[in-house]
């Protein structure tokens, strides 16, 4: 249950401590006075999404905390998976900063707002006029029929499942959709890669190629040119002899000139470099060689190269061969992509006969549970002052959907002269107020919900009927903690704690109290919400008469 609020710098709360007891406790005020601004405090504490403008003094930093009684509540599980240690206090801290961020805390352990979000949702449910308008959203009715079915878990696990199937399916689609454009690719594809793979290209051999063309196709030239070096250099009159010729005849002088015999020394190191020369003009000669067949075999394999360059729009064997692998991957995958759907098949085979089968046990809960649900319903709206209504839940069949194959309507009739007819058709504010509130006390009854706040769900009821609704809620008081926000006299003074807001201007600037009233003074808020400001001594004796009749 819930201890303790404490709100600081909310909207036209400067700061409140607020201790929270056990049972029924009622919550009153003027029109305007803040009321609902607990509401919103409690919410944020729950991990609910800040809206703009939640700062009282935009200078300061906004903190709401909630103070729990972890006792009983199945939380070990959410404790242990988000790293919070677990404390004889639950404690949930909020915190919205000057400059918008937000931060959510346990037990001084931050945490994500979904994790706080999914942890308020096992402590405190909400309901609203909000929700009593949700009411009439078949959605929002089934939710309520999982919801006292006890089938929460088991439509939120489908719905995991059912989320996988359809995106399984998407994808399924894509591949298929794929497949299909690659087909009508492949042929053209498979006429390219043949092309490529035909040209046997080999990393380098197009500078290659273009050097041997080059010497074929210039083979008389070249063998001239190296024939006259050869002959030139080493030849009978070519420059070797007459170097030798030279050293020869100034060998004898050479012994007695040094530097004669350094320009001797200087010409036989030429006579060798020229000698190599024409051994090597030689040893070229022989490799030229003059076969048309073999240049034109050059030039046809030049010519290959050339155009696949130029249709590919490369500029290198090299990238031919890349873009061939790719070509050969690509090739592949089309292979591939009909193994790879054949098993997307069976995987989505196998998953849309468990979504159908979760679907099927969820709907036999369901249905099993609508006609003792409706019953329960009814009972509870005889003693709400409708001795004469009919209330159960039309239901069909669907294709699985997110939550399941079935689809269900509430059929309602608070009068025995009117036909049933669909909920959104036929009842009133007071009349939805009091269905709403009938499935609440049944919901918190199946699940055990540990808290339960109305924020003015009694909207549209008064005398007698009022006078019920209060009985109900305090009898949900005496097994759980029950929050009311009401203006109804008759309701108020069902409580075991009531709590007035007011609402003072000093200085131009707002500020929201809340205080719990006790004796003499719940005499007086009760008198006042009976006959306003002005008090009179009918309604403090109303007033009193109440307050026996609901204690």
């Amino acid at each position: 249950m819930l201890r303790r609020l404490h709100i600081r710098n909310y909207l036209l709360i400067e700061e409140l401590d607020l201790q929270l007891e056990k049972g029924l406790t009622i919550i009153t005020g003027e029109t305007g006075s803040g009321k609902s601004i607990l509401i919103g405090a409690l919410a944020l504490a729950m991990g609910e999404r800040a809206g703009s403008g939640a700062l009282r003094d935009p200078a300061k930093r906004c903190v709401i905390e909630l103070e729990v009684d972890p006792q009983g509540l199945d939380i070990g599980a959410w404790l242990e998976r988000s790293e919070v240690p677990a404390e004889p206090t639950l404690i949930l801290r909020r915190q919205l900063e000057p400059g918008g961020r937000s931060r959510a805390f346990v037990n001084d352990t931050p945490v994500r707002l979904e994790q706080l979000r999914e942890l308020g949702e096992r402590l405190v449910h909400v309901h609203s006029q909000h929700h009593t308008l949700l009411l009439n959203d078949p959605g929002f009715q089934l939710g309520l029929v999982d919801h006292v079915a006890g089938q929460g878990k088991e439509v939120h696990a489908y719905s995991g499942r059912y989320t996988d199937w359809r995106a399984l399916h998407h994808r399924l689609s894509a591949l298929r959709d794929e497949e299909g454009r690659s087909r009508g690719e492949q042929d053209f594809l498979l006429f390219q890669l043949e092309e490529l793979e035909a040209a046997a290209l080999v990393p380098g051999e197009q500078e290659v190629i273009a050097v041997e063309l080059t010497k074929a196709e210039n083979a008389e030239e070249l063998t001239l040119a190296y024939t006259a070096l050869g002959a030139g250099a080493a030849g009978e009159h070519g420059l070797v002899n007459m170097i030798a010729s030279l050293r020869r005849t100034s060998n004898k002088a050479a012994l007695h000139d040094p530097e004669l015999r350094a320009l001797l020394e200087r010409l036989e190191a030429l006579r060798i470099e020229v000698k190599d020369i024409g051994e090597e003009a030689e040893r070229a000669l022989e490799h030229i060689v003059m076969d048309p067949a073999r240049t034109e075999s050059l030039r046809g394999r030049m010519d290959l190269i050339l155009r696949l360059q130029q249709k590919h729009r490369v500029d290198s064997v090299e990238a031919l061969i890349e873009l061939r692998e790719e070509m050969r991957s690509k090739v592949q995958g089309i292979d591939g992509l009909g193994d790879r759907i054949a098993e997307l098949e069976a995987e989505e085979n196998a998953l849309s006969a468990e979504v159908l089968h979760r679907a099927k046990e969820i709907s036999k809960a369901r249905v099993k549970a609508l006609v003792p649900l409706s019953r329960q319903v009814v009972a509870i709206l005889h003693e709400l002052g409708m001795p004469h209504a009919v209330f159960r839940f039309g239901h069909h069949y669907n294709e699985p959907g997110p939550t399941g194959i079935d689809s269900v309507r509430a059929i309602f009739s608070a009068n025995k002269e009117r036909a049933p007819a669909p909920l959104d058709k036929v009842a009133s504010g007071g009349e939805l107020s009091r269905v709403m509130l009938a499935l609440i006390s049944l919901a918190a009854d199946s699940r055990d919900l540990p808290t339960v706040v109305f924020d003015e769900i009694d909207t549209g009821v008064s005398g007698e009927v009022a006078d019920r609704v209060g009985t109900l809620m305090a009898r949900m008081g005496a097994v759980r903690q029950v929050l009311t926000i009401t203006h109804l006299p008759q309701i108020a003074s069902k409580a075991g704690t009531h709590l007035v807001v007011s609402k003072d201007r000093a200085e131009d600037v707002a500020n929201t109290s809340i205080r719990a009233v006790l004796a003499e003074e719940r005499v007086v808020a009760l008198a006042q919400m009976l006959s306003g400001r002005k008090l009179s001594k009918a309604a403090l004796d109303n007033a009193r008469v109440l307050l026996e009749g609901g204690s």
